[in-house]
C-alpha cells in the first residue's frame, strides 16, 4: 500500500498568479523550491489538462506502466529556450519507455508582445508557437488560466518533476536545463534501483546556460520584458547583452 501523501491542485484563484510584470521578488523565489511544494514520495496531483491538439489529457490516463517526466515551459522564458536541446537529448535517449509531457505555464517575462495569457484560447496558441518553435516531438498541454496544476507542484519557470508509473513524484529540477541530474534519475528509474538524490536545486549553472538566451527571449517577449529584466535582475540582463553583441560582431 503506498504511503505517498497526495498534493491536491489548488482550485483558488491566485491573483499575484497572473503577474504583469517581472520583479526581482519573483527572481528570489525562482531560486529554490518553495516550503509548499510537491516533494518525492507525494502522489502527482490529479489533472486533466488540453494538448495543442485540442485533446483532453486527464492524469487517470497518463500514469499508467511508464514513468512521465514533466517540464515547465513558456515562450518568454530563457531558462526554458537553453533547456530545450538537452531535453531533445533525454527524449531521444529515453523516449520510448518514459512519456514526456511539456507543461505550458505561465509568460514567466510577460511583455507587450508576448502577455500573460487571459483565456485558454491564449494560452493554447502560446503553447502551440512554443512546440513549433523547439520542434518539440512530445506532448505540450496548457494548464489552466489559474494554473492549478502549477500552483499545487511548485510555480516556478522552467522545473521537471519525474515520476513512476503510478503517480508518485521520484525526483524533482528546479531547472530542466541540468541534464545529468536528469539523466541519473532516468536512468536509475528504469533500472528500478532506488533514488538517494531525489532533487537538483542547482541554480548557477543552469542560469549561466541561459545566458545565450536572454537577449532573443526578452525581445520576443516585447520592450516591458526587456526593461524589467534590467530592473530585476540587471547582471543577467548585462551578461545577456553582451553575448548578443558579441555574436551580431561574429
Amino acid at each position: 500500500m503506498s504511503t505517498a501523501n497526495t498534493v491536491h491542485a489548488s482550485s483558488e484563484p491566485d491573483n499575484n498568479y497572473h503577474y504583469k510584470r517581472f520583479t526581482t521578488g519573483l527572481l528570489f523565489r525562482d531560486m529554490s523550491f518553495g516550503k509548499e511544494a510537491a516533494n518525492p514520495g507525494d502522489s502527482f496531483p490529479p489533472f486533466e489538462l488540453t494538448t495543442t491538439s485540442g485533446d483532453r489529457l486527464l492524469s487517470i490516463d497518463v500514469f499508467a506502466d511508464k514513468p512521465v517526466l514533466f517540464i515547465f515551459g513558456s515562450m518568454t522564458c530563457p531558462m526554458t529556450a537553453s533547456a530545450a536541446p538537452s531535453v531533445q537529448d533525454l527524449y531521444e535517449e529515453f523516449g520510448d519507455r518514459v512519456d514526456f509531457i511539456m507543461l505550458y505555464v505561465r509568460e514567466a517575462h510577460p511583455g507587450e508582445l508576448i502577455p500573460q495569457a487571459e483565456t485558454m484560447q491564449e494560452k493554447i496558441a502560446h503553447a502551440k508557437a512554443l512546440k513549433e518553435l523547439y520542434d518539440i516531438e512530445w506532448t505540450v498541454a496548457a494548464d489552466n488560466i489559474d494554473g492549478d496544476l502549477h500552483r499545487a507542484l511548485d510555480p516556478k519557470p522552467n522545473s521537471a518533476f519525474l515520476t513512476n508509473g503510478e503517480g508518485i513524484i521520484l525526483f524533482r529540477s528546479l531547472w530542466a536545463a541540468d541534464h545529468e541530474a536528469l539523466r541519473t534519475a532516468l536512468n536509475l528509474t528504469l533500472a528500478g534501483k532506488t533514488l538517494e538524490r531525489k532533487q537538483s536545486d542547482s541554480f548557477i549553472g543552469p542560469v549561466m546556460k541561459a545566458v545565450a538566451k536572454v537577449q532573443e527571449v526578452m525581445n520576443r517577449g516585447g520592450p516591458q520584458a526587456v526593461r524589467d529584466l534590467w530592473t530585476a535582475f540587471f547582471p543577467m540582463a548585462l551578461a545577456g547583452w553582451i553575448v548578443a553583441q558579441f555574436s551580431k560582431s561574429r
